[in-house]
């Protein structure tokens, strides 16, 4: 989780060096998901859901190296998108007082939770020793660390 944290506080350095205020980029982004939530939420669950299918006929008939290859490649772009939205919620949390993950972003975090539990299934056919407890419970627990910040921050204020 180190390393997307990293990589998402390194994309928001560069917007802002970029001279992208938190404003721009949360109404933006507020926009598109405001815009697209009914598409969002339903190609990112069949999406989940086909996943697990594939993966499902993809080690029933032996083609492991592609079962491999699609879950881990969606498990690892999953788990960057879940840390980019952890730091750009309390970016704007500290700098605009919004919280991100009950604004506007619910369908995204339900399409991407999804996504992940579909990605750690598909691992899981794939090597039944495959270590995603510690990930999936890290991951899952991310939004309520937020909230918990959030609230921790109110009491400080």
């Amino acid at each position: 989780m180190g390393r997307y944290l990293f990589f998402s506080g390194c994309a928001v350095a560069a917007l802002h060096l970029g001279g992208f205020t938190s404003g721009e980029v949360l109404a933006s982004l507020l926009g598109f998901l405001a815009a697209n939530r009914g598409a969002l939420l339903t190609s990112g669950l069949i999406g989940a859901l086909a996943l697990v299918c594939a993966s499902l006929l993809f080690g029933g008939i032996g083609f492991f190296n592609i079962l491999y290859v699609m879950a881990k490649a969606v498990y690892e772009l999953v788990q960057l998108l879940l840390c980019a939205m952890a730091v750009a919620s309390l970016v704007f949390w500290f700098d605009l007082g919004i919280n991100l993950w009950l604004e506007g972003g619910g369908a995204l975090a339900v399409v991407l939770y999804a996504w992940l539990y579909a990605a750690a299934f598909s691992l899981r056919v794939f090597d039944f020793n495959h270590p995603i407890k510690e990930v999936l419970l890290s991951f899952s627990v991310l939004p309520f660390f937020c909230l918990s910040v959030f609230w921790g921050s109110g009491l400080i204020r």
